[in-house]
């Protein structure tokens, strides 16, 4: 295969290109004959068990593609692979192939630039994973790119044309993000969700220990001017959003400006927002009256004592959480709620009191998760060092599935934590929960077109809490291609 380490140019083989291609059909610049340049740009999916249909509510637009495809010149020419909707073709003709990696997608990933890679075709690997964890991710890729592809990925690709690939290239930690509209074009003939993924702000200033957003931007929190949104949002012809900012009112300020820009458009939005942003009357009324229908928000635990021990502090109160719910309810907001399980001091009692929290509340939906240390931060780190990581790369061990525990946690075995969440997931999602919180009248049953979508998203959430458990980290049938790197 071609090598592209320390900094030394070479053109792209010939079967990179086309068959027949030979090395003197190119121009100066690895262009032969001004013939546009193949890119592939591939979402993986975490993975799929043995005969399991594509979990449906993972099959949201990879906005991220569409965004790298804008920034990608016209001499190349883009193909893009959704691993979550349709098997990935590793035999179609590329110059480049571009795979965004998430921790939980790494083992996939790798397996799918192992199918490149012996076909003499390189790979670039970009995203939270190879910036939080590099050296790992370097073996696995011809390039990494290390934090945002904006201000860097025109490099890469020119370096790429003149075989000149660098091992890793630092995505530049600010930069005017300004004048990018995602190709969407990207996505045809693709059967997406019907809502479009919009991004409005990036990062989140708090510094939450277990959360990976925090250390990939580090504790920054930047966002694009409202009126580029707001056309973005025209240009998609959609009038259901998804905004899918990590913490969408760290700048309150600069929500509202982007509320004033969103309403004219007339759509319903949903995003995610901190507790305390929640309990704001003039943001969330702001909001509101915008189009916002539904936001998740990451309470976590019901005890800020806990949250505090994760550097959590903003969540500071049981008062604070009833606070805003009050004002999300007055708004008619919907909420997805989130929890965690397995932090240090917290005990079985937690799961019936979170799950009658939860009914008392009458979510939209809920996720009892537990606690996942993500490599490169700093509960990762905590835990390493005290020897409770049941693999310290857990997210490669062939035997290892979504939704189980990968460390030791202080309450309970890591296997009954994992059937805990599992088990209460299934009782919030129970037939008669579904029915009592389907009888909120200013939010789940706020009109006939809300109460049919919340019908049919916890009829999903019902289904899928066994579908997703135990799902393994790549492809079985694919898992020989890892082998065959890691033999000495």
């Amino acid at each position: 295969m071609v090598s592209f380490s320390g900094g030394s140019c070479k053109l792209f083989k010939s079967h990179g290109v086309g068959k027949g291609m030979q090395i003197d059909e190119y121009s100066s610049d690895g262009n032969p004959g001004g013939m546009k340049k193949r890119l592939t740009l591939i979402m993986p999916s975490i993975g799929r068990k043995p005969a399991q249909k594509y979990i449906s509510t993972w099959q949201m637009e990879p906005l991220v593609l569409a965004v790298l495809a804008s920034l990608t010149p016209d001499d190349w020419e883009i193909t893009i692979q959704d691993d979550r909707v349709e098997p990935v073709d590793a035999s179609i003709e590329a110059d480049l192939v571009g795979i965004t990696t998430e921790t939980y997608t790494a083992r996939r990933a790798y397996q799918i630039a192992a199918k490149y890679r012996k076909r003499g075709i390189p790979v670039v690997m970009g995203g939270y994973h190879p910036t939080l964890w590099p050296d790992e991710v370097e073996k696995y890729a011809d390039a990494i790119v290390v934090g945002p592809a904006e201000g860097i990925w025109e490099q890469v690709l020119t370096d790429a044309a003149a075989g000149c690939l660098k091992k890793r290239y630092d995505g530049p930690q600010d930069f005017p993000w300004k004048g990018i509209f995602p190709k969407r074009e990207v996505y045809a003939g693709k059967n997406y969700l019907p809502l479009a993924l919009v991004e409005f702000s990036r990062g989140c200033s708090h510094h939450c220990s277990f959360c990976s957003i925090t250390s990939f931007t580090r504790g920054r929190h930047y966002f694009r001017p409202p009126e580029e949104v707001a056309e973005e949002i025209r240009r998609t012809g959609q009038k259901i959003v998804f905004l899918i900012d990590d913490n969408i009112a760290a700048n309150p300020t600069a929500v509202l400006d982007l509320c004033r820009a969103l309403k004219p458009l007339n759509i319903k939005w949903v995003t995610q927002i901190s507790v305390e942003a929640a309990a704001d009357p003039e943001l969330i009324g702001a909001m509101a009256s915008s189009g916002c229908v539904g936001v998740l928000i990451g309470f976590e635990s019901l005890r800020s004592d806990l949250l505090c021990s994760l550097n959590k502090n903003s969540n500071e109160s049981i008062e604070l959480y009833e606070r805003a719910l009050a004002q999300l309810k007055k708004n008619n907001v919907c909420v997805y709620a989130t929890f965690l399980f397995g932090i240090d001091g917290d005990d079985i009692s937690s799961f019936p009191k979170t799950l009658e929290f939860a009914n008392k509340h009458k979510f939209f939906l809920v996720a009892f998760n537990h606690l996942v240390p993500f490599p490169g931060t700093a509960l990762y780190a905590k835990l390493e060092a005290q020897g409770r990581m049941v693999s310290p790369a857990w997210w490669l061990e062939e035997k290892f599935g979504f939704g189980q525990v990968p460390f030791k946690p202080m309450m309970l075995p890591p296997e009954q934590l994992a059937e805990m969440c599992r088990e209460y997931r299934q009782k919030f999602y129970s037939l008669r929960s579904i029915v009592r919180r389907g009888l909120a009248p200013q939010t789940n049953m706020q009109n006939l077109s809300t109460l049919l979508l919340f019908l049919t998203q916890n009829y999903y959430g019902r289904r899928e809490v066994n579908e997703k458990f135990g799902i393994p980290l790549g492809f079985p049938e694919d898992n020989h291609l890892l082998e065959d790197l890691n033999q000495p």
